[in-house]
């Protein structure tokens, strides 16, 4: 039977069969049940195996929001469906005027 004693992200991460990072995302997301003490993540096997047996909704890749940015599509070369925030696009873009302009001011004093 599963226990309500708190177990580490670590423990819980092993439990489930994935990385300590993805329990963290989980809980931050509510989808798992637990929280964060201090700067430790916590949360019980029970929660852990009512996660593992609770119907879940799949998720598009563009929907919904990311730690309270605003996502959207990628300009680089990801593929398609790819979501990423608001501020890697501007710096995405902003990569690409800058490499644009660079070449612009090269043709431009070769002339």
């Amino acid at each position: 039977m599963a226990s309500d004693k708190p177990i580490t992200a670590q423990q819980a991460a092993e439990l489930l069969i994935v990385s300590p990072r993805v329990i963290y995302r989980l809980i931050d997301s509510g989808e798992l049940a637990g929280r964060k003490v201090g700067n430790k993540y916590r949360t019980t096997e029970a929660a852990c195996i009512a996660y593992l047996s609770a119907p879940h909704e799949t998720k598009k890749a563009n929907a919904g929001d990311h730690k309270g940015e605003d996502l959207c599509q990628s300009p680089s070369e990801a593929e398609f469906g790819t979501v990423i925030s608001l501020r890697r696009q501007e710096r995405e873009l902003g990569a690409l005027l800058v490499r644009g302009t660079k070449n612009k001011l090269r043709s431009s004093t070769t002339s």
